[in-house]
């Protein structure tokens, strides 16, 4: 009966600790963004001022919120294996 051969297995770069560092950067974008959408950097766009028709709290929360979106999926794109 043949044996299996005797390849070395090759080392898995510790998948706890890219799953732990990728949770503390969400976490980190998270708090980030709660603090970018909260009360006091809000007051200081929240004026009469337009860009290209529209208010500046409307352009600014919009731009944070698509900053958001975008490196939230990047940051979690990795965690998906084949």
């Amino acid at each position: 009966m043949p044996t299996k051969p005797d390849f070395p297995v090759p080392p898995h770069p510790h998948p706890d600790r890219s799953e732990s560092r990728r949770s503390q950067r969400l976490l980190f974008l998270a708090v980030l963004f709660g603090l970018l959408l909260n009360f006091p950097l809000l007051a200081v766009f929240d004026h009469d001022g337009r860009v290209g028709g529209v208010p500046v709290l409307y352009l600014y929360v919009l731009l944070t919120w698509i900053l958001l979106v975008g490196l939230t999926g990047w940051l979690s794109r990795g965690s998906i294996k084949n």
